[in-house]
C-alpha cells in the first residue's frame, strides 16, 4: 500500500516513515457512500433480529436463562445478636510471651505495647535482688543488667519519680571550680525502658528568661545525687506542649525546698490565673501573626 501512495505523492522524499503513508493513505482512500452505509446497517439488523429470537427450553427462554447466570442472586441480611453470640462464643485473649524480642518488659497482649520488667520490684528478695538468673527466670544478660541498675539506684537512693515532677540532679563536671554542677527542673520526660542502662529524663526550666532543657541518663557514673522536690503528675507521659506556653508555667526556682514525699503522686491542677495567663499569652502571638 506505501508504493501505491508513494506513486501518487512522487513530490515527497524517499525517506518518509511509513507512517506517514499510512496516515496519507485513510485520508486519499475514497469515503463510503450512502448505498454501502445502508448495505452494512441492513447486515447488521440481520444479525440482532437472529439474535432476538428466543427458544425456550422447559418453559423459560434463553435470555432469561443467560441474565440468571449473570446477575448474581442478593443474599439474604443476618442479624445478629452481639449478646447472644457472646454467649455462645466466649473469645478468650490468650496472653503470649515476649520473652524473645523484649526480655526487659512483662508477658502483654498480642498488639499492644509492653510494660518494663523491674526484677528487683516483682518480690520481697531476701537480699533486694535475686541471687541467679533462673531464680529471676530471666536469661544472664538481663540479670546482670537490671543487677547493675539495682545497686546504682541504691547507691544514689534514687525515689520514684513520674513526668510533672521537680527534681534537682547534681552532676559532676571537671570544667568547673567546684567540680559539679546542680540543675532543678520539671520533668518532661522520660525513657520508656528505666530498667535498661540507656535510661534517661528530661528536666526543663527558665532561667533568667531562657528556657534549658537538660537530658540525663539515669544510671551514669557522673551523676552524684538526684532528689525529688516535689512528687506531681499531669496525666501525660510527655509535657513537650510548655515548650509552647508561658516561660511562667516551667519556671522553678533553684533554692526551692524539698516537700515530704509520698508514693502516691499530687494531681496538678490549673488555677484560674494561670489560663488567663495562657489565654493572654497566645492572644499576643496570633496579634504578632497578623501583623505580618
Amino acid at each position: 500500500m506505501a508504493s501505491k501512495v508513494r506513486a501518487r505523492l512522487k513530490f515527497l522524499s524517499p525517506h518518509v516513515d511509513e507512517k506517514v503513508f499510512k496516515r496519507l493513505q485513510k485520508r486519499i482512500s475514497p469515503r463510503k457512500t450512502s448505498k454501502a452505509l445502508e448495505s452494512a446497517k441492513e447486515r447488521g439488523d440481520e444479525t440482532t433480529a437472529v439474535s432476538r429470537k428466543e427458544v425456550s427450553v422447559d418453559g423459560q427462554s434463553l435470555s432469561a436463562q443467560k441474565t440468571e447466570k449473570l446477575v448474581p442472586r442478593k443474599k439474604p441480611k443476618i442479624r445478629v445478636n452481639i449478646n447472644q453470640w457472646y454467649r455462645k462464643n466466649n473469645s478468650l485473649l490468650d496472653v503470649e510471651s515476649i520473652y524473645k524480642t523484649r526480655p526487659n518488659a512483662k508477658t502483654a497482649l498480642v498488639g499492644t505495647q509492653p510494660e518494663p520488667r523491674f526484677i528487683w520490684k516483682e518480690k520481697d528478695w531476701p537480699n533486694g535482688f535475686p541471687d541467679s538468673p533462673e531464680e529471676a527466670s530471666t536469661d544472664v544478660v538481663t540479670f546482670l543488667e537490671q543487677r547493675d541498675c539495682y545497686h546504682r539506684l541504691q547507691a544514689l537512693g534514687v525515689k520514684d519519680f513520674c513526668v510533672g515532677s521537680i527534681v534537682a540532679v547534681t552532676r559532676s563536671d571537671p570544667h568547673i571550680a567546684k567540680g559539679k554542677v546542680r540543675f532543678v527542673g520539671i520533668c518532661i520526660y522520660k525513657s520508656r525502658w528505666q530498667n535498661s542502662l540507656g535510661a534517661t529524663f528530661t528536666l526543663r526550666n527558665v532561667i533568667d528568661g531562657e528556657p534549658m532543657e537538660v537530658n540525663f541518663q539515669l544510671f551514669s557514673p557522673l551523676i552524684q545525687s538526684i532528689e525529688v522536690l516535689k512528687h506531681e503528675t499531669r496525666g501525660e507521659n510527655a509535657l513537650w506542649y510548655l515548650r509552647d506556653y508561658p516561660p511562667s508555667m516551667s519556671m522553678v526556682n533553684e533554692k526551692m525546698k524539698p516537700l515530704p514525699y509520698t508514693k502516691e503522686p499530687s494531681e496538678y491542677v490549673e488555677t484560674e490565673e494561670t489560663k488567663q495567663e495562657i489565654e493572654k499569652w497566645f492572644e499576643q502571638i496570633w496579634r504578632k501573626k497578623k501583623k505580618y
